[in-house]
């Protein structure tokens, strides 16, 4: 037993030292490197075989390898720099299908030869996935100041959030909970790991503001219900109310930005007294980036109009400058940091058939298949607003309407299906790639700007000819009528 361990332990430390190495280079200027390692279950450090590796060589194309049988990867001929690798996993047991963690880590070259003849990587990798199988959970409680009573919480926002930047998560909504009626709160499929720690969104209690410290998670295990059992949010002496803002829609009582605000919504500020609408000064900013808004002043209420949505999952920081109607008095105000509202991801792509992470993935299309793309939201029936573009990078653009169309579009639900048609065929080889620039509109007003697919095109080959039907053709183009070519499919 002992000298199995030994082996393995030699084994493993010969693949984590040497685990990119240099070739010799002879017809570029940078030799090439390589990438190895090992995926492990981080529950029971087993190898995992059969794990899908996908990157994008020096080509730009797609590549895909798996793991073995012990969980080992080789990578040969990288190109020079930086590549992310996505590593993607699941375990199909008879009916029974348990996803682990994907995860996306970008691992290159670290430096060049002296003699400028290659690169040389970072070590082999030991990439750690967890089985999505694991539960949590607790009762949040506050002690009430005035009382010192131990009230639940209820309607409280809980988060998790993984402090591996490497970890992508399957389903968003499995790391957000609400607490009951009772305070109580619970998550499922969740890693089975380490590394999670627990947020509670601030909550107001009779006008005042109770918060909990991020909490450091214990390790999950998988199959298992781990239990925190009760969380006290303890009193915010820190921030006050707002002396100039009375209500607002996108912020609390204590002057607190809400979170999963509508990219839709128009916020509104409730001042303390009716505003002048002379000298008005607004600046909204997502991030560093400005946002056009047209300030609105009904009284002692100013509304922020705008015409295109909010960007999604972005923080809105509000400047404002005003005065009193009847004080004339100068009313400043800038609601940044926690008083910063945040929006929430609006209509996003989920899946398509042209994502190599699909089961579904098809490395190029004809005018026999679909290209299809599902979104977060139920899209808009009307294809006609769908807003195509020219689409950078490749060799024909896909247009669904207007007078460049040359595809059959139609929405099912929160699916978008795209048919090119014979003509987009018209004088392209094979391998030649297409592309669709699009602006697609959810049923409830959000849109998704800028959403690009590319993609190769298969290209059928026309028929041969015998020398009678060239005859006719030549015959037909002198008498100024054009030659039909018949394609068939591959």
């Amino acid at each position: 037993m002992k000298n199995k361990l030994l082996s393995a332990f030699i084994a493993a430390s010969f693949l984590f030292f040497a685990g990119c190495s240099v070739s010799d280079s002879v017809d570029s200027e940078y030799s090439k490197w390589t990438f190895s390692g090992t995926v492990i279950d981080s529950e029971n450090g087993q190898g995992l075989s059969k794990v899908v590796i996908t990157y994008q060589d020096s080509d730009g194309d797609i590549q895909t390898v798996e793991t073995d049988a012990s969980g080992n990867f080789f990578i040969k001929e990288l190109p020079y720099g930086s590549l992310n690798f996505s590593f993607n996993y699941k375990s199909i047991k008879d009916k029974d299908t348990l996803y682990y963690t994907p995860k996306v880590i970008n691992i290159g070259s670290s430096g060049e030869s002296s003699r400028m003849e290659g690169v040389i990587a970072g070590t082999a990798l030991i990439v750690r996935m967890s089985p999505l199988n694991a539960k949590l959970e607790g009762e949040c409680y506050l002690i009430e100041e005035s009382t010192e009573k131990k009230i639940p919480v209820s309607k409280a926002k809980v988060y998790l959030v993984h402090q591996d930047t490497a970890f992508v998560n399957l389903s968003p909504k499995s790391f957000e909970a609400q607490t009951d009626s009772l305070g109580k709160f619970n998550f499922t499929k969740l890693p089975a790991d380490t590394g999670l720690v627990l947020r509670i969104e601030a909550v107001t209690h009779k006008n005042l503001r109770y918060i909990s410290n991020d909490i450091d998670l214990p390790r999950l295990k998988s199959t298992s219900t781990t239990n925190l059992g009760r969380i006290y949010l303890s009193r915010d002496t820190l921030v006050s109310a707002a002396p100039l803002i009375k209500k607002s829609n996108v912020m609390d009582a204590n002057r607190v930005g809400l979170e999963n605000v509508s990219q839709l919504s128009t916020p509104y500020y409730i001042f303390k007294e009716n505003l002048k609408t002379d000298n008005l000064s607004v600046t909204v900013k997502a991030d560093t980036v400005s946002i056009a808004v047209v300030p609105r002043v009904n009284k002692d209420t100013l509304f922020l109009d705008h015409t295109e949505a909010f960007p999604p999952a972005a923080e809105i920081t509000v400047k404002i400058i005003a005065y009193g109607k009847d004080s004339g008095e100068r009313l400043e105000v800038e609601l940044s940091g926690t008083s910063a509202f945040k929006t929430g991801m609006g209509i996003y792509a989920v899946t398509s058939n042209t994502w190599p992470s699909n089961k579904n993935f098809k490395a190029s299309f004809g005018i026999s298949d679909t290209i299809w793309v599902k979104f977060s939201k139920t899209l808009a029936k009307n294809t006609d607003r769908i807003q195509w573009n020219y689409t950078s990078g490749v060799d024909c653009t896909i247009y669904g309407n207007g007078y460049y169309a040359n595809s059959k579009t139609w929405i099912n639900k929160d699916t978008l299906f795209v048919q090119m048609l014979e003509g987009i065929l018209m004088n392209r080889d094979r391998g030649d790639s297409v592309g669709m620039n699009i602006t697609v509109y959810a049923d409830d007003g959000s849109y998704m700007k800028g959403f690009v697919v590319r993609t190769e095109l298969v290209v059928p080959q026309p028929t041969a000819k015998n020398d009678d039907e060239e005859d006719d053709d030549a015959d037909a183009n002198a008498d100024g009528d054009s030659a039909n070519v018949t394609f068939v499919q591959d």
